[in-house]
């Protein structure tokens, strides 16, 4: 399992560990009243499984490139491969997840952009507030195989967050950009 088959043993999990977040999203949805339909949609199981397995190729050898350029566990070098993973890594991830269930969702090109220009940046200070933290215990304490198995679990925690953000049912951040009813109505009530 981590040894010969270790890219697998990566994909598979990062595709099921993002399911795991979207089942408790789910449930929690479900439970209050925010889902009408089914209690679990399997089509954004599928969504999120794929988003996750397109993520683990990228964590398996971005992981082991970092472990053979700096192979000691030293301060520096921990600090060196969190701040790659923090400012490329989690970008490339968060793009993966919003471009790859976008495609499924069949959304076009440019919702896609406008959602995920809307979402990133609670999506990078989520991000910044979780990582930080455990990747210092990742890359100080495991070895290079265990890697992407102990951020797969951390996602899995993450993953709630993400999925709820993707998912949000129409409660809007307030970064994003207003919407023409919400134009229209803020232009009424400031008329009378």
């Amino acid at each position: 399992m981590f040894g010969k088959y270790l890219l697998l043993t990566n994909v598979l999990g990062s595709g099921v560990l993002m399911v795991v977040g979207d089942i408790i999203v789910q449930e929690y949805e479900y439970r209050h009243g925010l889902r009408q339909q089914d209690r679990f949609d399997g089509a954004r199981m599928y969504r999120m499984f794929v988003a996750g397995a397109l993520q683990g190729p990228l964590q398996h050898y971005v992981y082991k490139w970092m472990d053979r350029a700096m192979p000691h566990p030293t301060f520096i070098n921990i600090m060196k491969k969190i701040l790659i993973d923090q400012l490329f890594m989690s970008p490339a991830c968060i793009v993966i997840f919003f471009y790859s269930i976008c495609y499924l969702e069949r959304q076009t090109l440019q919702e896609t952009n406008d959602e995920l220009i809307s979402k990133f940046p609670y999506i990078y200070l989520l991000d910044w507030l979780t990582w930080p933290a455990a990747q210092y215990i990742n890359f100080r304490y495991l070895d290079t195989k265990y890697r992407v198995a102990f951020v797969n679990v951390c996602m899995a925690v993450y993953n709630v967050l993400m999925s709820y953000i993707k998912h949000d049912f129409g409660i809007h951040l307030p970064l994003e950009p207003k919407t023409a009813v919400t134009t229209e109505v803020s232009t009424t009530a400031s008329k009378t």
